[in-house]
């Protein structure tokens, strides 16, 4: 493969696996590569400057859905998109919010639903911290090159993960 290394480690209970995207066609190559081991229900953080590729790592994350990814759309002013393919994709937005709780616009019945809940700017929401969830900080490494860190918090998360590093590192 063309990519950078990737670095798994473990941190304490806390399991990482870095991944190095030298380009957007490698973003969404992981957004795909995740979706093929998700099943439904899953809780996606994505955090990350503005640009970073949160929401290009979505439009991966869709097609590997069997959704459109022209149909995927930075949802900043619509805050909630909902798509139906393989499995239902809730893509949040939480950037205009302060500091949404989940009783804030319905978050809790899209988050802990049978579709798969993606999140952008999800260390805004109150609770972070205390939801279990697969966390994707994206992070620029380059003009054109990111580093995306994937964290389980959780251990439905730390199959995921692990099993996300044993198919595709």
């Amino acid at each position: 493969m063309s990519e950078a290394s990737r670095f798994p480690t473990d941190a304490g209970d806390e399991v990482v696996f870095v991944v190095e995207s030298n380009s957007s066609r490698e973003t969404k190559a992981w957004g795909r590569r995740l979706a093929s081991l998700l099943r439904g229900g899953e809780l996606i953080g994505l955090t990350g400057e503005l640009g970073a590729g949160k929401t290009c790592f979505i439009k991966g994350l869709a097609r590997g859905l069997r959704l459109r990814e022209e149909d995927i759309l930075s949802p900043t002013f619509t805050m909630i998109q909902e798509h139906h393919g393989r499995l239902g994709l809730y893509h949040i937005d939480l950037y205009r919010l302060e500091a949404p709780s989940l009783d804030d616009m319905g978050l809790r019945e899209y988050l802990f639903s049978d579709a798969v809940a993606a999140v952008e700017w999800c260390e805004r929401l109150r609770e972070a911290n205390e939801l279990e969830m697969l966390s994707i900080r994206i992070s620029y490494a380059g003009a054109s090159s990111r580093r995306m860190e994937f964290r389980a918090g959780g251990s439905r998360y730390h199959a995921l993960l692990g099993e996300l590093r044993r198919r595709f590192s």
